[in-house]
């Protein structure tokens, strides 16, 4: 009979067969289906906002093979992807949903300039945090919507390599001022590549910010503010720190825009309630 030639061996590679295909096809399908959901959700905050709705989301989401988490953050395929998504959207308003850590600087800077150079009004909206890079986008706006507890962060940028460690490019300049011809020739090389940083920092600032501020003390009091150093990196920037900083940012978000954000796949889930 045929069944007499099946072996115990040869089911066992069709069932694992089988299985690795499950763990490959699977989680496709799902992420599938959630792209589905969000861009329905796009949709319509595009048609209640009369917008065109960018998005950038960086966030751990656990979408590769066995979970493995994927972290993000802004680089230059973002940029390319946003700038192309500005120059496509003619000539009609932009709202950009931003939920990232950060990331490449280049990168935030190029982004920035196309949001800037937009000729519609600009909108950044941030559900729950934008730091460092996403700070430096969010400038770029006309106006900023944040989450009555959402955070922006300083732009301050940060230097290093593996070796010495990455630190905020102040602290590298104020460790070649304090040691002075005691210090290393790397240190001295560090601040050298940090005070060049400071500087292109606070011409990007003064670029997407001067023509808020016609009292330029005040845009030198924002600017030093986000970048000087007064503030640790991951120090957290609230709505109405913003405000009173003279940015321009209002705490009343669509709906649509949060609803957008629960179609993101957590890698853990330590947090429930009904």
């Amino acid at each position: 009979m045929v069944f007499e030639d099946i072996s115990i061996w040869n089911v066992l590679t069709v069932l694992m067969i089988i299985f690795v295909a499950y763990l490959l096809i699977y989680p496709q399908l799902q992420l599938r289906g959630i792209k589905a959901r969000r861009l329905r959700v796009i949709k319509k905050l595009e048609k209640s906002q009369g917008t065109k709705v960018l998005t950038m989301v960086h966030r751990k989401e656990a979408l590769s093979l066995f979970g493995v988490p994927i972290y993000q953050y802004i680089d230059s395929d973002d940029a390319e992807q946003i700038i192309k998504g500005i120059r496509e959207t003619g000539k009609r308003p932009i709202d950009l949903i931003i939920h990232t850590p950060g990331g490449q600087m280049h990168s935030s800077i190029q982004i920035a300039r196309a949001l800037k150079n937009h000729s519609e009004p600009t909108r950044v909206i941030i559900p729950y945090y934008s730091m460092s890079g996403g700070t430096i986008i969010a400038l770029a706006a006309d106006e900023i919507l944040m989450d009555p507890h959402a955070v922006i962060g300083p732009i301050d940028p940060q230097i290093g390599d593996f070796i010495r460690g990455t630190y905020p490019a102040p602290s590298w300049i104020y460790a070649a001022n304090k040691k002075g011809v005691n210090a290393e020739d790397s240190t001295i090389i560090m601040s050298d590549i940090s005070q060049k940083a400071m500087n292109l920092t606070g011409a990007v600032v003064h670029e997407l910010l001067s023509d808020r501020f016609e009292d330029q003390k005040k845009l030198k009091v924002v600017a030093d503010k986000l970048f000087s150093g007064e503030l640790i990196h991951i120090t957290p920037i609230k709505p109405s720190e913003a405000i009173e900083l003279g940015l321009p940012v209002k705490t009343e978000i669509p709906g649509e825009v949060y609803e957008f954000m629960n179609y993101f796949r957590y890698v853990k889930a330590s947090v429930e309630y009904l």
